[in-house]
């Protein structure tokens, strides 16, 4: 070999190692072209560049293509934005136990079955409450710290859904005018707790519906197997420990709220008592088709003026907000879409005979 080649193999060489020693770029939920293959990444907050769930919610989509009449909405921050970083929450449960069962007679045995009230000495919960969901707003919780504890499955579904969410292609129930679950039946606020010695219902409104929680709390216990079936609330049935409702809830139907998704599955304790102006609860979920281990969350619920009209709550159906669902659809390019007037599909949910066109039609 001349001194020329020589030359010539040393500077491949270097520009070789040069190649393998310069960093390349790392994979994201933003640059990846099949988030399937990367599963052993979702549990790394760096793979959604630091951001919470709430952020991915909160981003914009810049397409090739598009414009009017697309579905795409103007978002707070741009697709792929660094995130905070925030995580301030514990996900798992602090109880030993492995199923909502063994959790709900645990407390029950050690309230010595519970206290029997009566209208009389019955805590003082009146009023409406409004407050906060802990982590279940994924407002301050890493997309990743939510994907590490799901179970293989359920992640994949949750990958989905945040890559969705951060191109703004939302699929949320209330979009569509279906019922929005368990989860936001227990989380919606303003609500109000009605407080009866052998009942209990919670009670709470959303932009789409009005939402309906019955608390049996008489000692009946949950309705005969051959009797239960999954329910959008669920079945639950609860007692009091002193000033302290406890509730066991099952039967719940496999749904999704925009943070989560969950199986038929999920069972669940609650836990709330009445501290001054304030409501601390806490919910722990038991569902080992979801989650690798029970979760928990904390919320606190503030008593707020009832006379405000913001706090007013109204009775509410979906169409008075978003119109029949039938004018709510999923266009090609994978966005939420609308029909508008001129659509021979297109239902006007102020006209009140609709089924009038409905007859002429047959005739």
């Amino acid at each position: 070999m001349n001194v020329k080649q020589a030359t010539t193999v040393s500077i491949a060489a270097l520009l070789i190692g040069l190649s393998l020693a310069a960093p390349t770029a790392a994979q994201t939920l933003f640059t990846t072209e099949d988030y399937r293959q990367d599963r052993e990444l979702w549990t790394d907050p760096a793979y959604y560049r630091n951001n919470t769930i709430g952020q991915l919610r909160g981003m914009a989509f810049d397409y090739d293509s598009g414009g009017e009449g697309t579905g795409q909405t103007a978002r707070s921050r741009l697709y792929g934005s660094e995130g905070s970083g925030e995580d301030a929450f514990e996900l798992t449960s602090p109880y030993p136990y492995t199923s909502s069962s063994e959790h709900y007679q645990a407390w029950l045995e050690a309230a010595n079955g519970g206290t029997e009230h009566s209208l009389e000495t019955l805590p003082d919960w009146n009023g409406r409450w409004d407050g906060d969901e802990g982590w279940l707003d994924g407002q301050r919780i890493q997309a990743s710290t939510l994907a590490a504890a799901l179970t293989p499955q359920h992640r994949e579904y949750f990958v989905q859904q945040e890559k969705a969410e951060s191109e703004g292609r939302h699929f949320w129930p209330a979009s569509f005018c279906l019922p929005r679950g368990f989860m936001e039946s227990v989380l919606s606020s303003p609500k109000e707790f009605i407080v009866l010695p052998h009942r209990v219902w919670i009670i709470g409104d959303t932009f789409t519906e009005n939402l309906v929680r019955w608390i049996y709390t008489d000692g009946s216990g949950h309705a005969a197997e051959n009797f239960q079936f999954s329910k959008w609330h669920g079945e639950s049935i609860g007692f009091w420990d002193g000033d302290a409702l406890v509730i066991h809830t099952n039967q719940i139907r496999a749904w999704k709220r925009p943070l989560l998704e969950w199986s038929e599955q999920l069972t669940t304790v609650e836990r709330y008592q009445r501290v001054g102006d304030t409501i601390v609860g806490e919910i722990t979920l038991y569902d080992p088709v979801a989650f690798i281990e029970p979760l928990h969350a904390k919320f606190t619920y503030e008593i707020v003026d009832e006379n405000a009209a913001v706090f007013r709550p109204i009775y509410n159906t979906c169409t008075d907000t978003n119109g029949p669902s039938g004018n709510v659809f999923i266009n090609a390019d994978g966005f939420l879409d609308e029909r508008l007037p001129g659509d021979p599909l297109y239902w006007d949910a102020t006209d009140l005979r609709p089924w009038a066109a409905f007859y002429a039609i047959g005739e």
